[in-house]
């Protein structure tokens, strides 16, 4: 008896779940609205204002989908065009395609309403400065009512990137650059304990988290204190470490908020223990300082080569 009450509860709670499912509308991956849809996106690519005319109602409206204004008003035909002649003009190598394994739908809901949903990437570089954009939009066009022309258009990007592009234009500053600075010392230090062979001092200079990133080693990977000391064993035992000289200075960058740089530039000389020639290797190191002045990353650019 009580699994007959089970399976007549089941029966009653599919039945319900059923009937809260009401259809309205059916969605395509073939349709004529996406058809007009890429006719317009080629045409606002190629800036091909005349043709876009033909491809939107008279009262077209294209909304910010990420606006907070509540009181938006939409951009008109002719602000429409006025953006399509502004990125064709503006940017090298400009496009608006699928983003990955993504395809564009067209919804035609219950009353007649067509919307084409497109999820894409804009791309560009800029012509006067190089700046290069890439970032996510996703765009949806309400159609009229004969499903021939585009009546809205709503737009979802990233805001952040392109409000980073338009400070491109402009002149900024993130901090200040510093020619002498206690912290440099720490650097100084770190290079000049190597030249006098006092390892451990030198390393004394480092966060004990610290990651070492040499140009040398394949993209990406970088090496623990403990790997990179392992590593410059196998190099001192091939090779004396005769002198570290500055080239030029080195600078620590204070940036706004988020950190200090120390960039150096160096020369390394060097004897083959073997064949006694002595090699000169040019070094630049770029060192990221906590507020201890500690080093917590590094990366190293020289001509690994030099030391096989």
């Amino acid at each position: 008896m009580k699994k007959i009450i089970y399976l007549v509860i089941a029966l009653l709670f599919i039945t319900k779940v059923e009937a809260q499912k009401n259809k309205n509308g059916v969605i395509y991956d073939k349709h004529p609205g996406l058809e007009l849809v890429k006719e317009f996106n080629t045409a606002f690519i190629n800036g091909d204002t005349e043709k876009i005319k033909t491809l939107v109602t008279e009262d077209f409206k294209l909304w910010n989908s990420m606006s907070t204004d509540k009181n938006q008003k939409g951009v008109g035909v002719q602000g429409l065009l006025g953006r399509a002649n502004y990125w064709s003009n503006k940017l090298k190598g400009f496009s608006i395609e699928p983003r990955g394994k993504a395809y564009p739908d067209a919804f035609e809901f219950k009353g007649g309403q067509i919307w084409i949903y497109t999820y894409e990437v804009l791309k560009g570089i800029d012509k006067e400065n190089g700046f290069k954009i890439e970032t996510p939009i996703d765009r949806s066009y309400l159609l009229n009512k004969k499903g021939d022309k585009i009546a809205w258009l709503m737009e979802s990007f990233n805001t952040s990137q392109l409000d980073k592009y338009n400070n491109s234009f402009s002149k900024r500053t993130n901090g200040k650059i510093w020619r002498d600075h206690p912290f440099i010392g720490s650097i100084r230090r770190l290079m000049h304990n190597f030249e006098l062979g006092e390892i451990d001092t030198a390393y004394s200079e480092f966060d004990p988290n610290a990651r070492i990133y040499d140009i040398n080693m394949p993209f990406g990977e970088y090496q623990t204190l403990e790997e990179r000391r392992k590593w410059e064993k196998g190099i001192f035992s091939n090779f004396d470490l005769i002198s570290v000289d500055e080239s030029g200075y080195p600078d620590l960058l204070e940036y706004n908020g988020d950190g200090m740089e120390v960039i150096s530039w160096w020369i390394m000389t060097f004897q083959n223990k073997k064949s006694k020639e002595k090699l000169k290797l040019y070094l630049h190191r770029s060192d990221t300082l906590n507020d201890e002045g500690k080093i917590t990353r590094t990366v190293l650019y020289y001509n690994g080569q030099l030391l096989k």
